[in-house]
């Protein structure tokens, strides 16, 4: 799947005219508990060519295609978009960089965005961000009592990385494990995430279970908490300084010639 991937990227860059810096795996196979139908979610951050960002017309500024029939969900992002949402301090970009799963890094992207990490994460957004979904997901995943396994960790997950900056105050990681790490105090609800992280990895796509009244407890009472903590964050703002430099530098041709 590794070479599909690739050689599929390798033709999106002679299509568009682009250079990929980054792609990377996204969703629940970068996460940790993949099931065993679960597709492929190809995240990637391109450069075009100096010319492209000299027009005085805005211009689409991400490539995203449907999932095709060999269950491959690309999606990427041009470079100016990128540094413009990790300046905001968008989640996707700091859990993309994280990710275990890498397929392209060939100009040492990666690093030289994530030593920015540190200028341009905000804690105080990103925690109601990572809260807002797992308020959207813990409404969506009850059906007749029962509980949509995948929709369980759609609220496990960012539930998690919330608690993890609230407490942190830093980028919480893109994988399920050190999340989970933080409660490992917590001895009976700790095995019941771990009892269910099995159940997920064992699933098809679909499959239901009926909710388990720890992990229900442990929800509903962080949704609340964690979102008194995460008022108490600052929301501080950081010139665009650094990332403007990192974008001259990208967008140089010379930097990302064959």
């Amino acid at each position: 799947m590794k070479k599909l991937i690739l050689d599929r990227l390798k033709e999106l860059e002679t299509e568009h005219n682009i250079k990929i810096l980054y792609a990377c795996e996204s969703g629940s196979r970068a996460w940790g508990f993949a099931s065993p139908n679960s597709d492929w979610d190809v995240r990637f951050m391109y450069v075009h060519t100096r010319d492209w960002y000299l027009s005085i017309d805005e211009q689409k500024d991400m490539l995203d295609f449907a999932i095709d029939a060999n269950e491959l969900d690309l999606t990427g992002w041009d470079l100016r978009k990128t540094l413009r949402l990790f300046r905001g301090s968008n989640a996707s970009p700091f859990e993309w960089l994280q990710s275990p799963i890498v397929y392209l890094d060939p100009y040492n992207f990666k690093s030289r965005l994530w030593d920015l990490t540190e200028d341009y994460f905000k804690p105080r957004s990103a925690a109601f961000h990572y809260l807002g979904l797992a308020k959207s997901s813990s409404k969506k995943g009850l059906v007749d009592g029962l509980m949509d396994i995948k929709k369980y960790f759609y609220v496990l997950r960012p539930l998690l990385a919330a608690y993890w900056i609230c407490t942190k105050k830093t980028a919480p990681p893109m994988e399920f494990a050190p999340l989970l790490e933080q409660i490992k105090s917590e001895k009976k609800l700790y095995a019941a995430i771990q009892d269910l992280t099995e159940k997920k990895i064992a699933a098809q796509e679909g499959d239901f279970t009926a909710p388990v009244s720890i992990i229900q407890d442990f929800t509903n009472k962080n949704l609340t908490a964690l979102e008194l903590k995460a008022k108490e964050l600052t929301a501080e703002q950081t010139p665009s300084t650094l990332l403007n430099h990192l974008f001259r530098e990208f967008i140089h041709t010379d930097h990302v010639d064959d």
